[in-house]
């Protein structure tokens, strides 16, 4: 077999320049830390140099995509600090793409389907055809990977919230029906599917480095960035759900409140108002302090 040029992508997130790590463990983006340790150990009895039947060669490749992709993608996704500044970072990536109007150039099938059909569920489950397929030979691993870096890709530029909310297996995924088998691999002979531009809100950096901030209690730093946001688009409902959330924070209950009823008032589902409304509407008003009767420091009282 040919050695690989090099043990990196070129495709996904990859072709921007991002490492896409979660890719390399064929994990979707929304994994927990325990199922992340877990993949990483099965991946470590995949690529371990003793494998049965394998040539010399076949061993030092096996052992550098485990040095070279797998053991530096864990090392950043095993860390709760490291794993929550790369998330942030690619926050940050996807908003500047859309800002941009990026059209995305794909070249798998199964990512083309993802972006005409986006959907958290959707985009796992797809994840989750591709991966059992990725090392089941050391020549799939580079192509699997690059069609993993797609959907995520995919999945990043199309979600307008990004939460990253974990699931913990495979299990809490409900089956996607008429999924043909064959979408999962790439089609190297088609030709690359340009994606249409995603509509986009103006205020999108804004509002999502004032989720960062409010994700790191920067309450502050947060209402600046969403003031600015809202300057650029004023019937936004998560900029005002957001500035409740904030103003709650900082003890200021009565705007917090207004806040939240201007973002139901655009958007009745708005999930955060709907979650935080009703504490700050249980918040009972400040006790006034007792008026003072009488003349200056008190004198003169009856």
């Amino acid at each position: 077999m040919g050695k690989p040029e090099n043990f990196k992508i070129g495709k996904g997130l990859a072709s921007f320049g991002v490492s896409d790590y979660y890719a390399v463990l064929g994990l979707p983006l929304n994994t927990d830390a325990a199922h992340i340790r877990k993949k990483f150990l099965k991946l470590a009895k995949i690529l371990h140099p003793d494998i049965f039947g394998r040539t010399d060669e076949e061993k030092d490749i096996a052992t550098k995509y485990f040095s070279k992709m797998v053991s530096p993608a864990y090392q950043v996704l095993n860390n709760d600090r490291d794993r929550g500044e790369y998330l942030a970072t690619l926050r940050i990536f996807a908003q500047s793409q859309k800002l941009k109007g990026t059209a995305l150039t794909l070249s798998s099938e199964i990512a083309q389907k993802l972006y005409r059909l986006p959907h958290e569920i959707t985009y796992t489950q797809f994840v989750e055809q591709v991966a059992p397929k990725q090392y089941e030979t050391l020549e799939s691993i580079l192509e699997y990977t690059a069609t993993l870096s797609e959907l995520n890709l995919v999945y990043l530029i199309t979600q307008s919230s990004l939460s990253f909310t974990t699931v913990s297996s495979a299990a809490s995924v409900a089956p996607i029906s008429n999924q043909p088998s064959q979408t999962v691999a790439q089609n190297v002979n088609a030709q690359p599917y340009v994606a249409p531009k995603p509509a986009q809100s103006p205020a999108l950096r804004n509002l999502n480095m004032a989720e960062l901030f409010i994700a790191k209690k920067q309450w502050t730093d947060a209402l600046k960035e969403l003031i600015a946001a809202e300057k650029l688009d004023p019937n936004n409902a998560k900029i005002y759900a957001f500035k409740g959330l904030v103003q709650m924070n900082q003890n200021a209950t009565a705007i917090a409140k207004a806040s939240f009823q201007k973002a139901l008032k655009l958007d009745p589902k708005e999930p955060t108002a709907l979650k935080y409304i009703n504490q700050v509407s249980a918040t009972p008003a400040p006790a006034k302090a007792p008026e003072k009767k009488g003349g200056l420091f008190g004198w003169g009282k009856k």
